[in-house]
């Protein structure tokens, strides 16, 4: 009865482990981590662009940056004003052509900053008063530096374009390995769109000399890349296509890319977060699942052992009884037996000594 009491506490203790494995350490842990702090880099090496620096068409390399910090002091106070756990967001990015000495020069051809809520396991946008995009309120929607952790391939997401401010679907579109990490494919198509007017020479259209007012167009093919454990995008390119545009002109390219994030990048991203993805996968399932079997093994095998000595206990009562009721019917005629010769004994006797007499 001991051992079958040892084996139901040690089931009980699995079982109770695996739980909590799933339940509450896994949801503390599959979030984004308050010291937050990534650099991402994308290029194109045969881009064609508007030139701020000679204020004509130009060609060549072009390099984006994107710094991605965790605010701790916003975070405080976004998750107070809003009543739940959040992550404020500040994002810097800059986009800049290389001249022939391989150098980029001030001021870049494109630069925003961004600072925006997000929930800690889905990684969507908050609504929150403190979200800005270029210093002015804005209200973000959709997936931004990441999708939730466990990315459902089925499921159509909504990615954050700030150029347009404002999101977009994203859908699945396959699985890749990406440096031995498998990842899945989700693409974005973002239509032809006005997002801004500027004063451009007339003369890059073909025009007499002077400033001509164009509108800014902008359509965009996103292709992230994300590791579907922790949905954090390993890689991603965007084929951009920006053009400027005044009535009665041919279209002038503002920027033309295949930008891709470089090969350091993507390995770094890999290195930092295929040992994560496995982590987590395990605390999520592997791990939950064995304690559970092994849980519920000796919990089965215990009730096994305690229904067995049970059974056992009441077949040596039974057996004992038996005994005791056989002891008890031998008893009785051993009585009978003593007790029904005595008086033939006795009345023998009196009559042999009547003979006598």
């Amino acid at each position: 009865m001991r051992k079958a009491a040892v084996m139901i506490g040690f089931g009980a203790f699995f079982l109770t482990l695996a739980l909590l494995m799933r339940f509450y350490a896994y949801p503390k842990l599959a979030v984004i981590p308050s010291d937050q702090n990534t650099q991402q880099t994308v290029t194109d090496d045969h881009a064609s662009y508007f030139d701020a620096d000679t204020v004509k068409p130009g060609s060549g390399k072009i390099i984006t940056k994107a710094t991605v910090v965790a605010n701790k002091e916003m975070t405080k106070k976004a998750s107070k004003e809003l009543g739940r756990d959040v992550i404020v967001i500040d994002q810097w990015q800059t986009t800049d052509n290389v001249n022939d000495k391989g150098q980029t020069a001030p001021p870049p051809m494109d630069a925003s900053t961004q600072q925006y809520a997000v929930d800690k396991s889905s990684g969507g946008a908050v609504k929150w008063s403190g979200n800005m995009l270029d210093g002015k309120p804005t209200n973000y929607e959709g997936q931004t530096i990441k999708f939730p952790f466990q990315v459902d391939k089925n499921k159509t997401y909504r990615y954050w374009d700030s150029t347009l401010g404002k999101a977009f679907p994203m859908k699945y579109a396959g699985s890749e390995d990406i440096k031995g990490l498998k990842t899945y494919k989700f693409t974005q198509t973002i239509p032809k769109t006005k997002f801004t007017t500027m004063d451009v020479p007339g003369e890059i259209f073909g025009l007499p000399k002077g400033s001509k007012l164009a509108d800014r167009y902008y359509t965009n093919d996103r292709t992230v890349w994300v590791e579907p454990e922790t949905g954090v995008m390993m890689k991603l390119q965007e084929k951009q296509h920006q053009t400027l545009e005044v009535p009665n002109a041919k279209p002038v390219d503002a920027m033309l890319t295949t930008s891709t994030m470089t090969d350091e990048t993507i390995k770094k991203n890999v290195d930092d977060y295929k040992t994560k993805s496995s982590q987590l996968k395990i605390l999520r399932l592997w791990a939950p699942l064995l304690l559970g079997l092994l849980g519920l093994f000796a919990l089965l095998l215990g009730l096994f052992v305690s229904l067995r000595a049970g059974r056992q206990r009441r077949a040596a009562r039974h057996e004992r009884r038996d005994e005791r009721e056989v002891d008890e019917v031998r008893h009785d005629d051993d009585s009978t037996l003593v007790f029904g010769d005595h008086p033939q004994s006795r009345g023998a006797h009196s009559a042999d000594e009547r003979g006598q007499y």
